[in-house]
């Protein structure tokens, strides 16, 4: 009976032991995840384009990021930015803070990849334009 009972103990380790190796990860595994990073395209307004302050802005992301991880910003400013799923992409839109004057903005846009751990980062310039100013040219023509 203890023979049967050493051999026992003996399968169970074997078992155990090559159920990890068979389990594992190996390196060339790991390597296969690669990290697709975001791709946006159709920014609106365009780049260079005179906008009014508090403007809406909107650009697309292809379906490779984490729509919970996109942010955007204009001259460091945060902006709360609205994700919408449209099957093939994200339609992702914000509003310009209204602490955005006259001048040049940069929009910085950022996003992580929905596998691996990568961001993508693009943006683009505009010019701010205050309604106000324009106004009053109109009136003085």
């Amino acid at each position: 009976m203890k023979t049967r009972n050493a051999w026992n103990s003996v399968l169970l380790l074997t078992t155990l032991i090559f159920a990890q190796a068979a389990t594992a990860v190996t390196p060339a595994e790991e390597a296969e995840k690669k990290c697709i990073k975001p791709k946006f395209r159709d920014f609106t307004p365009a780049h260079n384009s005179e906008v009014a302050p508090e403007s809406t802005i909107s650009f697309h992301i292809n379906r490779n990021v984490d729509p919970l991880h996109v942010s955007a910003s204009a001259r460091k400013i945060p902006m709360a930015v609205e994700v919408v799923d449209k099957k093939t992409f994200y339609y992702v839109s914000a509003k310009l803070p209204k602490e955005l004057t006259e001048g040049f903005a940069r929009i910085h846009i950022e996003a992580k990849a929905a596998e691996g751990n990568c961001i993508g980062q693009d943006g683009w310039l505009i010019i701010l334009k205050d309604g106000a100013s324009a106004d009053k040219t109109e009136t003085a023509e």
